[in-house]
């Protein structure tokens, strides 16, 4: 971890390697601020403050990074987390304040996110984001059409499946849409740039949903499709090509 300067002050980071799993400003004021992939530009961003004006949300994240997407929380919002690192918890609550400071209610589930939602009943989430596809280590077998089952399971009817899709070495974004269309969903691309005066990093997400009504009005009307056609088949726990999805 290390500082670096904004626009609103210094602002700390967790980096792996060359990747940055969360950024957050030091000073007291600006806590809770979501910044780097989460800014409120972002797919997770303009999806969590659509679905927030019909009331409070049910939200949970696969991947706990720094706690960025709790700074989405308010009081009455409740957030689940899924993190199979627990030095990431410690992190996230040691080193950051998204989680302690922020207003909403959350948990932390520590362990493989499917193996710990295969046990759960469903949770009725509104959303669900699907953080953990950043790294050249793609966790396969979380984009799996058995993986996507699951989700949908713990998904309210109209809830939205948020797959953070940045990576620079494969493009993950064909494989989310292929597995939308088995379930009869819809899959479109938001991407957002980067603002680095602001502490943004540009950030590409899937959004599937079966919400007619959240994808045809603003802002997500312009939100892009998503072409699969590259793709032979959905992936399965039986079978996933990365190869074909190489950049």
């Amino acid at each position: 971890m290390h500082a670096t300067p904004a626009a609103k002050g210094e602002v700390i980071q967790l980096w792996n390697g060359n990747i940055i799993h969360g950024r957050e400003y030091l000073f007291p004021d600006n806590r809770c601020e979501p910044i780097s992939y989460y800014s409120p530009q972002s797919g997770i961003g303009v999806v969590l403050r659509e679905l927030g004006k019909q009331g409070p949300l049910n939200v949970g994240v696969i991947g706990l990074g720094a706690g960025m997407v709790a700074g989405y929380g308010r009081t009455e919002d409740v957030f689940r987390f899924y993190e199979i690192n627990p030095l990431v918890y410690k992190i996230a609550t040691g080193s950051f304040f998204y989680l302690s400071s922020c207003p909403a209610q959350w948990t932390v589930a520590i362990g493989d996110a499917r193996l710990s939602l295969e046990r759960e009943q469903a949770q009725g989430f509104d959303v669900l984001a699907v953080d953990a596809f950043t790294s050249d280590a793609i966790p396969v077998h979380l984009l799996t059409k058995e993986a996507f089952a699951l989700y949908w399971r713990h998904l309210k009817p109209d809830g939205v499946l948020a797959v953070h899709v940045s990576n620079r070495y494969v493009d993950l974004a064909p494989i989310v849409a292929l597995a939308a269309e088995e379930f009869g969903k819809t899959a479109r691309r938001w991407a957002s740039v980067d603002d680095p005066a602001n502490a943004v990093d540009g950030s590409t997400w899937v959004l599937v949903t079966s919400s007619k009504k959240l994808l045809e009005n603003p802002p997500l009307a312009g939100a892009g499709r998503v072409d699969a056609a590259r793709l032979t088949r959905p992936w399965t726990d039986d079978y996933s090509d990365v190869w074909s999805v190489l950049r």
